[in-house]
């Protein structure tokens, strides 16, 4: 008989004891570029939209929170948002124990056509933490990674499940990606509270992502307008 597949998230360890965190991380893309910012700036008025409200902040980092309710139970929400140019600590030490701690994980970044992730101008550790750093006696055992960044199912769909092990679900892209557009992280927290399935969640968020993007080196045979701007690949 062949294994069952699931269709949503891991919703009993995503929520486990009520709690529910979640860091956003904003990379340059290029790096250089001031597009950053702005995806900074709109990320925070779309967090505020579904209800979170700003708890603290420092040079670079705010703190949003949020409790809703679920299957009965009450969840206290907690999100980073993380500007990574201007962050003031040590971003290499809050990227190990973003992967150690948290239950969602967001980058918005370029994707350095497969080798690395550009969170900042020293993109190497990024990936080589990823390839350290889950032995973490405390490691999250389910953690749900969206990785915005254009063509990340080509790059990372294996090599980040590689990192990550198999305890992990990945939301990625299929194809290039318009850097501006931030509202599908926000569309995936309001689903996740909702509980929705995995057929549900990458709906809605390419309802919210509108057309597709097209490169100028895209091939004519690329260019449908039908390609979808995410998927997710399910850990067994």
């Amino acid at each position: 008989m062949s294994p069952m597949i699931r269709t949503a998230p891991r919703y009993d360890m995503l929520f486990g004891e009520g709690i529910f965190n979640g860091t956003l991380l904003i990379g340059p893309d290029p790096p250089g570029a001031g597009f950053d910012y702005e995806v900074y700036m709109l990320a925070r008025r779309k967090l505020r939209d579904i209800g979170f409200g700003m708890t603290d902040s420092e040079r670079g980092m705010e703190e949003y929170r949020k409790t809703f309710g679920f299957n009965g139970s009450s969840i206290k929400a907690r999100i980073r948002l993380v500007l990574g140019r201007n962050y003031s600590g040590d971003l290499r030490e809050l990227w190990r124990d973003i992967l150690t701690d948290e239950d969602l994980i967001y980058l918005k970044t370029h994707a350095g056509y497969g080798s690395h992730l550009s969170l900042s101008n020293n993109v190497r550790y990024f990936t080589d933490t990823m390839k350290e750093g889950f032995d973490h006696p405390r490691r999250k055992q389910y953690r749900l990674f969206y990785l915005d960044c254009c063509k990340s199912e080509l790059y990372y769909k294996q090599a980040l499940r590689d990192y990550v092990g198999g305890d992990t679900d990945l939301i990625l892209h299929k194809w290039f990606c318009n850097y501006r557009i931030t509202g599908p992280v926000i569309v995936l927290i309001n689903e996740l509270m909702k509980g929705s399935d995995f057929e549900t969640i990458v709906s809605e968020m390419n309802d919210e992502y509108g057309i597709p993007h097209f490169d100028v080196d895209d091939k004519p045979e690329d260019m449908r307008l039908d390609r979808k701007m995410v998927t997710y690949s399910v850990s067994q």
